[in-house]
């Protein structure tokens, strides 16, 4: 082969990743002084191959949940004309633009009206070198109907993996979703999730995120509560270890009357890991007598975290209630002194305070078996930062 052609390959190639690069995502709704870092985050990474298929498996069903339909995310449904409807860009818009075209995994779950399932239905993507997940997941929670949905990301070996997620969710009147995410990807590895809902009248949907893993985690969820009544809950755990970046980006969109909202944050930070929590409430006109509140709490487990926190109220309506908080701090002396008078060495002391703090967020997961491997991956970190 000719050098110069050779060259043209280069050159090619140099300007594909350079187009792919992850630049600019999570951006704030409302922008700030571009010093505090907290506008967008930009991550060395690019966005990775997903022409390979993923070999997702369902799960097969009992009855007893009575699904409507549970199948592999196809071309017909995707472009459906409700989940078209969906202006969202996600973590950004070139990470969305590729799951919506170039998706090579995904999963389609609607539910019978009326019915109201008994058994969580568990999604497991393993993440491998070498076999990005670039998942499109869309689900229809038909009137009346309740269902919970747990999806686990992990990475099989434990090398560089990279996920690029995006899931749509619609609630009809008086459907309740229940929506767990466990993220404990490798710590070489990359993860995008966005997720944005769309709730009718006296609709309800309860998130439970669990962010343990990955080098880059970069989330985005929005929920618009466009019905009277409707209801959306976030509640988040998150663990930072060694140099890990953790961006956090969630956003409820109060349209309604009488809608609620809630988000609440609890992380641990070790190492020099760097994280950035943004959460917005947004009281949009029309939303009379709506109620939001958020609150985020970090500890922090060494002089080395950079801790970013910005909670925002939106408002252009009169008659709602909206607060907001965020915190951070060391473990208290107190408290740890206490614990170690009654037996405990300061390592077995520090982790009693700490899963104190995020037990009753992990202790929303329906699953036993789930609560056990997420304590087992904290104890884990923990061990290490001794």
């Amino acid at each position: 082969m000719r050098s110069d052609t050779v060259d043209h390959k280069i050159k090619i190639e140099e300007d594909l990743s350079k187009t792919s690069r992850l630049s600019n995502l999570n951006s704030i709704p409302v922008r700030t002084w571009s010093r505090l870092g907290v506008n967008d985050i930009s991550v060395d990474e690019v966005l990775q191959d997903g022409s390979v298929k993923y070999p997702l498996v369902l799960p097969r069903q009992k009855k007893e949940n009575r699904l409507a339909s549970f199948t592999a995310m196809s071309g017909e449904v995707s472009e459906n004309s409700l989940w078209k409807s969906f202006s969202y860009e996600g973590v950004g818009r070139k990470a969305s633009t590729q799951v919506l075209e170039q998706y090579n995994t995904g999963f389609y779950l609607e539910t019978k009206p009326g019915e109201k399932g008994t058994d969580p239905v568990r999604i497991n993507y393993f993440l491998e070198e070498g076999m990005p997940v670039i998942d499109n997941n869309a689900i229809l929670v038909k009137a009346g109907s309740e269902v919970t949905i747990i999806v686990d990301y992990e990475s099989r070996d434990g090398r560089k993996g990279f996920h690029n997620g995006l899931t749509r969710i619609y609630c009809e009147k008086d459907a309740i979703l229940n929506y767990i995410v466990i993220q404990k990807l490798s710590e070489e590895s990359t993860h995008l999730g966005a997720c944005a809902a769309k709730l009718e009248e006296n609709a309800g949907i309860n998130y439970i995120l669990v962010e343990l893993g990955a080098k880059y985690g970069v989330t985005n969820v929005q929920a618009d509560l466009q019905g009277k009544q409707s209801e959306a809950n976030l509640h988040t755990v998150y663990l930072g270890d060694k140099d890990r970046v953790i961006d956090m980006n969630y956003r409820i969109n109060h349209y309604g009357r009488e809608t609620r909202s809630g988000i609440e944050a609890k992380g641990i930070l070790l190492d020099r890991c760097d994280k950035v929590f943004k959460g917005t409430i947004d009281f949009k006109k029309g939303a009379v007598k709506a109620v939001g509140e958020e609150e985020e709490y970090a500890v922090l487990l060494s002089d080395e975290v950079r801790n970013r926190s910005v909670p925002i109220l939106l408002c252009t309506e009169e008659d709602v209630s909206g607060q907001h908080a965020a915190s951070a701090g060391k473990i208290d002396k107190n408290r740890l002194f206490y614990l170690m008078t009654r037996g405990f060495s300061e390592a077995e002391a520090r982790r009693l305070i700490i899963e104190a703090a995020i037990r009753p967020m992990i202790d929303r997961i329906p699953e036993r078996s789930i609560q056990a491997a997420v304590y087992e991956e904290v104890r884990r970190k923990l061990r290490n930062e001794q």
